[in-house]
Formats: C-alpha cells, structure tokens, sequence
C-alpha cells in the first residue's frame, strides 16, 4: 500500500524464528524514525505497539515506511 504518491508504503513482515528482532522490545529495535510500527498481528489479534512490546516468532508486523528505511527495516526484522 502507498501514502503519498508513493513516498511511504506499509510494509509487511512475519517474523521467523531467526529473526534479530524475536524477543526484543521495539525500544530495543531502535527503528529509523523513517519507520513507524503500526499494527501486530499475534494470533489472530491485532495489538497496537507500544515501545515496550516485545515481538515473537510469528508476529506479523506493520512498519510505515520511506523508500530510504527500507533497507534499515529488513536488518532490523528479517537480519
């Protein structure tokens, strides 16, 4: 999905089990500021993120993005 001509996009990633960011809090994480966490998706239910939310295996997570935190997003959620 698209915001802004183009400018930001929501990306979508579930995490594996050996993801980097598995048990760590997005306070951890240390995201971008190009990137904001939206939305988790954990069985079924979606959670609104806090910076103290811990992410697991399986998560689907919603990142707000621009094109320049694209790369960062991947280190952080897929390694």
């Amino acid at each position: 999905m698209d915001f802004k001509g183009g400018k930001a996009e929501l990306a979508e990633v579930t995490l594996a089990e050996a993801s980097p960011a598995c048990d760590k809090t997005l306070k951890e994480l240390k995201f971008p500021r190009s990137a904001t966490v939206v939305a988790i998706v954990r069985d079924q239910v979606v959670l609104v993120p806090e910076s103290d939310t811990i992410l697991r295996a399986g998560d689907e997570v919603m990142v707000l993005i621009t094109e320049d935190a694209e790369a960062a997003i991947q280190k952080i959620l897929i390694g």
